[in-house]
């Protein structure tokens, strides 16, 4: 019994993990910028976008820059969804809104789509991939469960 004492404490610290790590993951920003490390043109961009924010501190944004892990097939999945190709950077996704590259156009276009999601009320970017390729969740949790019984039954 005292070999389970253990065992059964890790396992409902990670079943109790689980769930607040989903929580999390369910902030849902209004703004996703992706951007690479030296770029001017994201820095511009995100002059504009500093100045949106305090003028509308509630808007929520991610900054995801090229280098992170899985930045690369975020992109990709989220330009599939809006249905571009995104041929530099920095790319901007704003409710349902895409903005690519810089310039005075790519501001205004910026300008109005925050102003629209803090008036209009905006759909997250990140709400379009609701539909999970991979359950990492599910399949987190079912793990944890096959493995509890695994241990138990063996001890």
């Amino acid at each position: 019994m005292i070999a389970r004492t253990p065992v059964i404490v890790v396992l409902s610290v990670l079943l109790v993990a689980v769930p607040v790590v989903s929580l999390a993951a369910n902030e849902q920003p209004d703004v996703v910028v992706f951007s690479r490390e030296e770029c001017n043109d994201c820095r511009h961009m995100d002059g504009v976008l500093d100045e949106l924010l305090r003028l509308y501190p509630e808007i929520y944004v991610v900054h995801v820059v090229d280098t992170e892990p899985g930045a690369s097939d975020l992109m990709w999945a989220l330009a599939a969804e809006y249905g571009i190709f995104p041929t530099k950077f920095p790319v901007l996704f704003v409710g349902d809104q895409v903005i690519v590259g810089v310039g005075r156009e790519k501001e205004l276009q910026l300008r109005s789509a925050v102003r629209s999601c803090v008036f209009d009320g905006c759909r997250s970017p990140l709400s379009r991939l609701e539909r999970d390729p991979f359950p990492l969740t599910t399949v987190a949790v079912m793990a944890v469960v096959v493995l509890t019984v695994a241990l138990l039954l063996l001890l």
